[in-house]
């Protein structure tokens, strides 16, 4: 069996079905040993912070439908009612790395916000805790925002909003801000220059900038397996995709590194060109 929780996808019309009906929900299935190690990190939580704890909600591939067993992370956001001292923070952090073990999945990426940052639009990293790690993650704990790129978060907190699947606590919706879709284009643009710098040929610079370039021509955003369907189509080398897919399933597959920056250089000029004109990248040219 699967356990079914609430989460509001956001297809391709979901904007305007909202807006007709008022839908804010549909029903979507998670597996039983995902959402069980889900209960048992809002479980730790909530001993940790009690009252404080506002809810816990999964985001990323869950919350998108595009979770492949075994190959995915799993993606918690969570949220306290105020600003966390140090020494809790610490508390928090360690707990749930040694959580990680147990997690299904390759590893775990939780990120802990106060209210006010998750109901703000903030294009900051913002965050209390980040803490990653798994059977096949190596383990780090981040609790200082300050360190970290902010395009991940800025992403992670809108999917938040119009996705989130609570696991314990109100609505995601209820919690989290939605970006505007100018914050969203910054932080894109900004990832595809982290992915040429630090990732280069990966599945996950592929995948990422798939989904980005359908979000800069279509204005939605969706899993990364999504995109890379929708991509497909449209790149001028659909093995690329096919590759970054074959990967992201666990089968073996080779990407071309000189394809990659390509396709890199493709949609940070298509992010770009959805800017509108008065904005400073608009005129920017294109990546070299």
């Amino acid at each position: 069996m699967r356990l079914m929780m609430q989460v509001a996808r956001e297809p391709a019309t979901i904007a305007d079905v909202r807006r007709r009906t008022g839908q804010r929900n549909m029903d979507w299935a998670v597996r039983d040993d995902v959402a069980s190690f889900g209960r048992e990190v809002a479980a730790h939580l909530e001993a940790l912070l009690g009252s404080d704890l506002v809810g816990a909600y999964f985001v990323g591939s869950i919350a998108l439908g595009g979770y492949v067993p075994g190959e995915n992370d799993l993606d918690i956001v969570a949220v306290s009612a105020h600003h966390m001292v140090d020494e809790l923070k610490r508390s928090v952090a360690e707990d749930l790395l040694d959580l990680t073990g147990a997690c299904p999945a390759r590893g775990l990426e939780f990120t802990l916000y106060r209210r006010e940052v998750a109901a703000s639009t903030s294009k900051g990293t913002d965050f209390e805790v980040n803490v990653n790690g798994g059977p096949r993650m190596p383990p780090s704990i981040n609790l200082d925002a300050r360190e970290q790129p902010s395009f991940w978060y800025v992403i992670d907190r809108t999917i938040a909003h119009r996705c989130g699947v609570a696991i314990r606590g109100a609505p995601a919706s209820d919690v989290f801000a939605d970006a505007p879709r100018q914050t969203l284009l910054d932080a894109m643009v900004e990832s595809m220059g982290w992915h040429r710098q630090h990732e280069g040929a990966t599945l996950y610079s592929v995948l990422n900038a798939s989904r980005a370039w359908r979000y800069a021509d279509e204005g939605v955003l969706g899993s990364k397996l999504d995109g890379a369907a929708w991509a497909r189509e449209r790149w001028r080398r659909p093995a690329l995709i096919d590759a970054a897919v074959k990967l992201r399933h666990g089968r073996t597959a080779l990407l071309d590194a000189h394809e990659v920056d390509g396709l890199l250089d493709h949609v940070e000029s298509a992010l770009v060109a959805a800017q509108p004109r008065s904005h400073p990248l608009a005129s920017r040219s294109a990546p070299k």
